[in-house]
């Protein structure tokens, strides 16, 4: 386009030119100051004639308006982390005879991670069941004892202290026998728990004991993870969080797994913004198919907050701005016209821009920004062929 400009602002020169020439060399008696005035009309009517011929657009120079496909992504990045995760604590102190598991070690649901020195604990549980025998044959025994002076109270022989009396002995023998139930049972649970075992199938993240150590009550032993499933935490605007929504398709690229694409889904999103970052996480869940990811690693990518099959898109390049606003110029009847349009927030790719107002499908927009191209100048296009 620019090389047919050219040829026609040179044409336009040496017709000025001559008819400048012809003004001076045939018609000298008129003076300078009319010579002037005539080139200045004929200079105005060569540029009017100009304007009245149209332009010729090539067909690259133009687009038509069809559906498209439009995606909208917002960028996000963050950790992964484990979504199972548990930190096993000594319920009672004692000594650690033996450690069966060590960190990155895989284990199964209810797997023996260590034990604790035992002999205290069966000594214990040992005389709270023989002390429960104990109470269980006195209360026995007090029952018999009820029974009788019950019968001999029906014959006013036995008296009403007598019968109160050996009530209350009954109630204490049935209270002492429960309390050393309960002590037998809890030496039991004590017993069981001497051995630590693993609440799931998972990995041992972490160990802190060694054979042979001794711990008190509530000491950390082991971290225990599960690796099947994993979430991205990741940090969303306030501006940007309501487009986000639960179930919505992301996709992450992982460190250390070398430009692979991990997908997952939007699991969570929490109600209150990080302290530190005044953002919300936001949590992406995804399957650890054959064990890649790891916890800890850092993860970049994106979440699909919006997807329309028949948007309308326009290259970036065809957009004008003016002092009234955003506008694309548009074929109508053979002239283009200003016509203002809105841009939405999708993209149809590097270089395109959803309008949400302005355009409809069948219009014919400019795609080049040369500044000859303006408001109610007349175009042509030629036919193919």
């Amino acid at each position: 386009m620019a090389l047919k400009w050219t040829i026609r602002l040179t044409k336009a020169g040496m017709l000025l030119g001559g008819v400048y020439l012809a003004v001076v060399f045939i018609d000298p008696a008129r003076g300078t100051v009319d010579a002037n005035e005539r080139v200045k009309e004929v200079v105005a009517a060569v540029a009017a004639n100009q304007l009245d011929k149209p332009l010729e657009l090539a067909p690259s120079e133009i687009a038509d308006i069809r559906p498209m496909s439009m995606v909208e992504r917002l960028r996000v990045s963050g950790d992964l982390e484990p979504i199972n995760r548990a930190v096993l604590h000594a319920k009672d102190g004692g000594r650690i005879i033996e450690v069966r598991a060590v960190a990155g070690q895989a284990v199964k649901a209810g797997d023996v991670l260590a034990r604790f020195e035992t002999d205290d604990l069966q000594s214990f549980l040992k005389q709270r069941e023989g002390d429960r025998d104990v109470a269980a044959a006195e209360m026995l025994l007090a029952m018999q004892s009820l029974n009788r002076i019950e019968q001999l109270a029906e014959k006013n022989i036995a008296s009403q202290e007598q019968l109160d009396k050996a009530r209350s002995d009954v109630a204490a023998s049935t209270a002492r026998q429960k309390s050393l139930s309960a002590q037998a049972d809890i030496a039991r649970t004590a017993l069981r728990e001497a051995e630590v075992l693993a609440p799931f199938d998972g990995v041992v993240a972490s160990r802190a004991i060694n054979q042979g150590s001794r711990v008190g009550a509530g000491a950390e032993l082991f971290t225990i993870v599960d690796t099947s499933i994993l979430e991205a935490k990741v940090l969303v605007s306030t501006r940007d969080v309501h487009r986000v929504a639960i179930a919505q398709r992301a996709e992450l690229h992982i460190d250390g797994l070398d430009g692979q694409t991990v997908v997952g889904s939007v699991d969570r999103i929490s109600p209150v913004a990080d302290q530190g970052t005044r953002f919300i996480p936001v949590y992406v869940r995804l399957s650890n198919g054959g064990a890649r990811l790891r916890g800890g690693s850092f993860a970049t990518g994106t979440i699909l907050v919006r997807q329309n099959e028949d948007a309308i898109v326009i290259p970036a390049i065809s957009l004008r701005k003016d002092e009234a606003g955003e506008y694309v110029l548009k074929l109508k009847k053979g002239h283009l016209v200003r016509q203002p349009v809105t841009v939405g927030s999708g993209s149809g790719g590097s270089d395109g821009l959803e309008i949400s107002e302005g355009l409809a499908y069948g219009d014919t927009i400019v795609t080049v920004p040369l500044p000859e191209l303006r408001p109610d100048v007349t175009v042509t296009i030629p036919k193919a062929g």
